[in-house]
């Protein structure tokens, strides 16, 4: 709870202004009180939803060429992991490998690691109020040596929860253009 009282506070101070600025223009009756109630509760919720969002260190231009060539060093791999889509893309989601922390990725953004052949499992959450609203997606993933394999994370709103989902792109060399216009977060282990 503690970490939502900045929301909170956020919240009924905007309640406050708006209820001030309205009754300064001569709102009366219902609207003068429903209309700050209501923005400053989408406020706070808003906020909370962001609470633990942090921008990621972004990737030099030399890391992230690197990472579009989709050539691994030898005897590695290549994972890159992109977020897409309008849907909570303000709010940060936590990309794991193998129960390591990579780092949050905001939509459009990518992040790409280089990783020991075998099996590993990728995680896909969010932090703060926006985690109890969205499940928590893992993906298990089987890399050959010299191999790129990328993955789409997007979120598609629900009723009560609203769902991660994560596809393989197939056409890695395809989104690699893509991706060159978009911003690459580093990740946070190797």
């Amino acid at each position: 709870m503690g970490k939502y009282v900045p929301a909170i506070v956020t919240g009924l101070i905007v309640t406050i202004v708006v209820a001030f600025l309205l009754g300064l223009i001569g709102f009366r009756g219902f609207a003068a009180w429903y209309v700050p109630l209501f923005v400053g509760i989408f406020t706070g919720y808003i906020m909370a939803n962001l609470q633990g969002t942090k921008a990621g260190p972004v990737a030099t231009e030399a890391e992230k060429a690197a990472a579009l060539s989709l050539r691994p060093s030898p005897g590695k791999a290549l994972i890159l992991i992109h977020r897409q889509g309008f849907v909570g893309k303000a709010a940060g989601m936590e990309v794991t490998l193998d129960d390591r922390v990579l780092g949050q990725l905001k939509s459009p953004q990518f992040t790409a690691v280089e990783v020991d052949p075998g099996a590993h499992t990728l995680g896909f959450g969010f932090v703060g109020l926006a985690a109890a609203q969205n499940k928590r997606e893992i993906v298990p993933v089987t890399v050959m040596a010299g191999q790129a394999v990328a993955y789409r994370a997007t979120i598609s709103m629900g009723m009560g929860k609203n769902t991660i989902k994560i596809d393989r792109d197939d056409e890695v060399s395809m989104l690699a253009d893509d991706l060159r216009r978009v911003k690459m977060v580093a990740p946070a282990v190797a």
